[in-house]
């Protein structure tokens, strides 16, 4: 079947609507009052969508980008860093703390589980952390963790340790307020729940952050960067221009797109719904069991899972395997955007004929 006629299930990219396609043409350059215009317009829906009131950072790249900005912009040399991994992707933010050559600690819960609210209490109070690194919803495993509860605990805690949050697959989706919960520092990206094409990253830092950055990059307590200076980025952002060339397509798109879901009073409501119909269907799916509690992508184990993968694409149907410990025996839809209830009827009645019904 051509690209042109699958449907896509998928954790991202997402399947982008045609008006926010139509949209990425919109900006040709950079060095314009419409290009400020439309920056200044997609700075303050993003604050709206975060729950912040200071500069948004958009840059090209991808999630992993973000992550790295903040790894070198914001962790100065040799810190200690904790990690709550629960899967591929927050093992990743792990991965690259020690990259930088930081002493990292993981707090590892199993697949399909997160961390405790006591096991995290537990390391605050045993050891000393510059940084805490939490993945909002981790998308290898379909769980979202109580990121409100550990931010209170942290800053009751550990007042002193910068919350870097990754909401590559939370943002648009999952409720969130950066200033109310007291993070820090909060990634993205735009071809999730902002419903758009991959591209650019996408970044917010509170006042205390912000003034790290500046400090630890007078200070060159930081490795240097021509493209990911945090300050410059910044300062750039604050008269919304751009540092360097930035992702003009994505950004046109992310107008559209974030006009949409502030637009849409019922839009986090509406993904809710269509999250729970979506688990409720696979159970009625035969060998099916659907696990995870994350709005936008649920984690599907059946003993025959990459079988499956491979069945529904040759119907039409794209959804993502199953990745590190569970990638024989798990595959994935995402729901990060709203569909049709003709595309849902779909892929209900693709499964049934591939799994039987139960």
């Amino acid at each position: 079947m051509s690209v042109q006629h699958q449907l896509h299930f998928t954790p991202g990219p997402v399947p982008v609507r045609d008006e926010v396609q139509y949209a990425m043409h919109d900006l040709q350059y950079h060095k314009t009052a419409d290009f400020s215009k439309v920056h200044r317009e997609v700075n303050s829906c993003l604050q709206n969508i975060i729950g912040t009131n200071t500069p948004i950072i958009f840059g090209p790249g991808s999630g992993t980008t973000g992550a790295e900005i903040s790894m070198r912009g914001l962790v100065p040399f040799l810190s200690n860093v904790l990690v709550l991994v629960q899967g591929r992707f927050s093992s990743r933010w792990a991965e690259l703390g020690r990259m930088f050559g930081h002493n990292v600690m993981s707090l590892k819960s199993p697949w399909g589980t997160y961390t405790s609210i006591d096991d995290l209490r537990s390391a605050l109070d045993e050891y000393t952390f510059q940084s805490i690194w939490i993945t909002h919803t981790e998308t290898s495993t379909a769980i979202t963790v109580p990121l409100k509860e550990y931010c209170d605990i942290i800053r009751s805690v550990s007042p002193d340790t910068l919350i870097i949050v990754d909401a590559v697959s939370s943002i648009g989706i999952e409720t969130i307020n950066m200033t109310e919960y007291g993070i820090d520092c909060l990634f993205t990206a735009s071809q999730k729940g902002l419903a758009c094409p991959p591209g650019a990253c996408i970044l917010a830092l509170s006042e205390r952050a912000i003034d790290k950055a500046s400090m630890y990059a007078v200070e060159s307590m930081i490795f240097p960067s021509m493209v990911h200076d945090v300050p410059g980025m910044l300062s750039a952002s604050m008269n919304h221009t751009s540092f360097f060339t930035p992702p003009l397509p994505i950004l046109s798109s992310l107008q559209k797109s974030c006009r949409s879901i502030l637009a849409n009073a019922s839009h986090f409501e509406t993904l809710h719904l269509q999250s729970e119909s979506i688990k409720e269907m696979i159970q009625n799916i035969d060998g099916c069991t659907a696990t995870g509690n994350a709005r936008g992508v649920t984690a599907i184990h059946h003993d025959n899972a990459k079988l499956i993968t491979k069945s529904l694409l040759e119907q039409g149907i794209v959804v993502a395997p199953g990745q590190d410990d569970w990638n024989d025996t798990v595959f994935r839809i995402g729901h990060m955007v709203q569909y049709s209830q003709s595309e849902l009827h779909t892929l209900q009645e693709v499964l049934i004929s591939i799994c039987g019904r139960r």
